[in-house]
């Protein structure tokens, strides 16, 4: 009896054990089918089909077109993972109990992630208050130089900064969202909120609407869809098809102009900067006080200051 027992026992580990390799295997691929995992599992495809109908019964794995995937469930630790990485971020420090009650979760579950980032060098500890690590500074800067034209971009704004003594930025396309690059400042330089990595809309900045201006009509729809156009001041624009029109006119002249749409009391010009094959899409400008961005000055310098920085970082980005 005791024997049985034991036999029926070790088959069980064994079943489980089996189904955890073709879990494993199935995590490995983006998508896998049958012969594929067992060719690779050395199985035979009627005993894999046994262990993945358990799988997806259980929730593990998701069946597509005759082929199986991780499930979003699996990647929900992920999900929790990144989101006290944010909480981090906005709080500029916190301890366990104070994330916990920012994401309305439990102490203990926040303190298991804590731990995992920790060991993997994301977070630093000192005492019980936690912080972002600078592994995240390593991460942004390969991420920054891998955009294939941040050299020569950063040459240019330095250029436009000195050359107009203002606030010049670089901005890409990102997720339907103008995010900085790069700033350089000039003598005369304002002093902004302007941080690397900041995003925001696309709609409501000189930046973004010199991005939106080379886009297809059809992308900038999803991209409204998707972010809409929230309002920062009285000037911005906050109709589709006002946007469009605005669209139009800022492709018929070369630059975008920002008329305080974003912050009152600031003016912007800038150009689109498009990659060899559209691969990339950003912008270049130079922001100033309203006072300092009038008559030939904002009509005609800051334009073409602007315009020929943009035009060298396309010209370049070909060779480089």
């Amino acid at each position: 009896m005791d024997g049985t027992n034991g036999d029926g026992a070790g088959r069980m580990v064994q079943t489980a054990r089996t189904t955890f390799r073709v879990l494993d295997e199935v995590s490995a691929r983006e998508r896998a089918g049958v012969t594929e995992l067992a060719t690779a599992l050395e199985m035979s495809k009627s005993a894999v089909h046994r262990h993945l109908a358990t799988l997806v019964a259980e929730g593990r794995i998701e069946k597509h077109d005759g082929e199986y995937r991780r499930s979003l469930r699996e990647t929900e630790g992920l999900t929790a993972a990144f989101a006290v990485v944010e909480a981090l971020k906005g709080l500029s420090g916190a301890t366990p109990g104070e994330i916990a009650s920012e994401l309305d979760r439990s102490e203990a579950t926040v303190e298991h992630y804590l731990s995992w980032l920790e060991r993997n060098g994301y977070v630093t500890r000192r005492g019980d208050v936690y912080k972002n690590g600078l592994k995240f500074l390593d991460i942004g800067e390969r991420v920054k130089y891998d955009t294939g034209i941040f050299d020569i971009a950063a040459e240019q704004v330095d250029h436009l900064a000195e050359e107009s003594g203002e606030l010049a930025l670089l901005s890409v396309l990102e997720h339907g969202q103008n995010v900085l690059l790069y700033k350089a400042s000039g003598n005369d330089a304002i002093q902004t909120a302007h941080e690397i990595g900041l995003r925001e809309p696309l709609h409501c900045s000189g930046l973004g609407k010199a991005i939106l201006s080379e886009l297809p009509r059809d992308q900038v729809e999803r991209i409204v869809d998707e972010h809409g156009l929230p309002v920062f001041t009285e000037q911005t624009i906050t109709d589709r098809e006002e946007l469009f029109e605005e669209l139009d006119r800022t492709s018929d002249r070369g630059y975008a102009i920002d008329r305080q749409e974003a912050k009152p009391g600031i003016r912007c010009v800038a150009a689109p900067v498009v990659t060899e094959e559209r691969e990339l899409y950003g912008a270049v400008s130079v922001t100033a006080p309203k006072s300092r961005m009038q008559g030939d000055r904002f009509e005609e310098r800051i334009p073409e200051l602007v315009t020929g920085a943009a035009n060298v970082i396309e010209v370049n980005s070909i060779y480089l």
